[in-house]
């Protein structure tokens, strides 16, 4: 339910930004989330176990396609657009028929990871929130986004390719990670 939380925070600052489209969709997904969350029975598994955890081939090659894709793509173009929004739908349609099963219990190291990505990605968006600010008090002053900051980075292939992969790699973690182990069942 803390996720329902952060889709609300970020909801509210998108509207303040006057960006209406951004603040639909995460205060929508943050309405969804809570709907489902209230009306599922407790202990549901979801609507397809088979589905909700993918095989890791299956996984690997649709990231290696999106990867490519993503590469090929000129930025900020329709097609990256629809590129990232069509991941974000499958990470969600596999969170969604994956439902309330528990996950397996993450060791203390990955604790400790989810912990330091959890703070960088809540700084981050401070950094976003403040900078925004900024902008607003000050306009004739420049307010530098994240994003503006890892242009130059993502200017050159070298360093395209590698955000990429990273953003990829990450992506197939964290739909591999979430999954259920059952007993007796290889993990695929």
């Amino acid at each position: 339910m803390s996720w329902v939380g952060v889709l609300l925070a970020i909801g509210a600052v998108q509207l303040v930004r006057a960006q209406w489209f951004d603040g639909a969709v995460f205060l929508g997904v943050a309405a969804l989330l809570a709907i489902d969350t209230i009306r599922r029975p407790a202990g549901d598994r979801g609507l397809s176990r088979s589905l909700a955890r993918p095989d890791r081939r299956w996984l690997w090659g649709g990231a290696a396609l999106v990867g490519v894709l993503a590469c090929l793509s000129p930025r900020h173009s329709p097609l990256m657009q629809l590129l990232v929004c069509a991941v974000g739908v499958a990470a969600l349609v596999l969170a969604w028929l994956r439902g309330s099963a528990p996950a397996a219990p993450w060791s203390p190291g990955l604790r400790r990871l989810g912990w330091a990505w959890g703070t960088i990605v809540i700084l981050g968006c401070l950094w976003e929130l403040a900078q925004f600010i900024v902008g607003l008090v000050h306009p004739q002053d420049p307010a530098f986004a994240l994003s503006n900051l890892l242009d130059p980075l993502l200017a050159s292939w070298p360093g395209r390719v590698v955000f990429i992969a990273l953003w990829v790699a990450g992506g197939c973690f964290l739909v591999r990670r979430g999954r259920v182990h059952d007993r007796g069942r290889s993990r695929a």
